[in-house]
């Protein structure tokens, strides 16, 4: 526990205060005392937008509810956020009409991954990269300045940006739903431990070579090098900030101890180049600790922007923790096999069990005008429908959260055939503050949110 407060602080603690000891700057929550003495009334939420992205579609049958409106059950897959139903808006009948051949034959996997934010038909011809910039990182160009880091790019697979995949189009479109400009994804991250690094030590070269020594040989925590400034902060501000402080430093120390830093690791023999990859061996917790970094990311406004891709577009990850061991993308092609829709719907609906373990994070978490969930929005999709289809229209489709952005939630809204899941972008950055953008076929933002 931390020392009780001595004297509250006069003047305001600004948004930007970091813990710092020996190489390492941890980042606060929103604390009562970030708030100039006498501000009262209502305050804009401060918005932030994840997208998270599911591989080679969904077992639609168990994905979409019978009824429309307010008057729905959750169905098999979903039931898992059922906790949250009241924050979530299930969307039917988007389109992402770019991810379709039009004219350019196979490779749909390629397509759904590279049209899934930007809307534009990619270039197919001889591995060339020819695309546009995604919504999340057109955000990231617009607001990005505002906080440490423009926008996450993160995803469980690794995956080459050179090369042809899936019937000649470049690699790069399967592995990134991320794309900075018209030949060039954003960097995607993979390694939990890398991005922990980037958050909490400004990087992999910021903590210095003795500070990490040191605090490997010993097995110490990032925290203990920034616990004697934790102290002295939680002097200066009030109950409610000192147990918020507490709490939120327990989070980062329990993330910290999951990615289980400092394992089997020679600080003086093996260069840093060699230090373990780190990505978790069981694959939900490697979705739940990357989510959990995203979550603390928007909780420390370091970044109010994110991408995740669960799987790579045409992934065959196999699944033997429920006892799929045929890969996923080889099971996706199912031609109604009743074995393969089972197992299918089994993936589907782990994978929704490991988000909805992520929405808890953003649930418990607090922002500067209350829950964290209501002030970000969340959007869980796939562009492709029927993975045995192979269709790019009436998509699985989620979106949680958003209530303090003026979102309504615990619906399921039935959209025209057809519809863009662009209009569901620009809608989303047009709630970020970003408007009069134009972003591949969308048409305009989707009020009925």
């Amino acid at each position: 526990m931390l020392a009780p407060p001595a004297r509250p602080s006069l003047a305001p603690l600004s948004r930007r205060t970091v813990l710092r000891g020996f190489g390492a700057a941890v980042a606060l929550p929103w604390l009562q005392a970030m708030r100039a003495p006498g501000a009262g009334g209502p305050r804009a939420r401060t918005a932030r937008v994840a997208w998270f992205y599911v591989p080679n579609g969904v077992h639609m049958e168990d994905w979409t509810p019978g009824a429309g409106g307010f008057a729905y059950n959750l169905p098999h897959i979903l039931e898992p956020l059922g906790p949250y139903r009241g924050k979530l808006n299930v969307l039917s009948g988007l389109t992402q009409d770019k991810a379709r051949a039009n004219g350019d034959g196979p490779g749909d996997h390629a397509r759904a991954g590279a049209a899934f934010l930007t809307g534009v038909q990619p270039l197919k011809k001889d591995g060339a990269i020819g695309l546009g910039p995604s919504a999340d990182q057109v955000l990231a160009a617009a607001i990005g300045e505002r906080t440490r880091f423009r926008s996450l790019v993160l995803g469980c697979e690794r995956g080459g940006n050179s090369g042809e995949c899936d019937s000649g189009y470049s690699c790069a479109y399967s592995s990134n739903i991320s794309w900075q400009s018209a030949t060039t994804p954003a960097a995607k991250e993979t390694n939990p431990r890398q991005v922990f690094d980037r958050l909490f030590r400004g990087g992999a070269n910021a903590e210095t070579i003795a500070a990490r020594r040191e605090r490997l040989v010993k097995r110490k925590s990032l925290l203990d090098y920034v616990n004697g400034e934790a102290k002295r902060l939680a002097r200066t501000v009030g109950t409610a900030d000192r147990a918020r402080l507490d709490e939120y430093l327990s989070g980062v120390r329990e993330l910290e101890r999951r990615l289980d830093f400092g394992r089997d690791e020679v600080v003086d023999a093996v260069p840093d180049a060699l230090r373990p990859v780190g990505a978790p061996s069981d694959y939900g917790e490697y979705v739940q600790v990357m989510g959990s970094l995203i979550a603390l990311a928007f909780e420390t406004d370091l970044t109010r922007v994110a991408t995740f891709m669960l799987a790579n577009e045409g992934s065959n990850r196999t699944f033997p923790q429920i006892g799929v061991n045929d890969g996923h993308h080889t099971l996706s092609h199912h031609g109604k096999e009743p074995a393969k829709l089972r197992a299918i719907r089994d993936i589907n609906r782990y994978q929704m069990e490991q988000f909805a373990a992520v929405v808890q994070k953003f649930d418990a978490a607090r922002d500067d005008g209350g829950n964290l969930l209501d002030a970000s929005m969340l959007v869980y999709a796939s562009a492709i429908g029927d993975g045995n289809r192979h269709n790019h229209d009436d998509l699985p489709c989620l979106q949680l959260g958003g209530k303090g952005l003026g979102i309504r939630g615990g619906r399921h809204l039935e959209f025209a055939r057809n519809t863009p899941m662009n209009d569901l972008h620009l809608e989303l950055m047009l709630r970020m503050g970003v408007e009069g953008v134009t972003l591949g076929d969308g048409r305009g933002p989707l009020a009925e949110l």
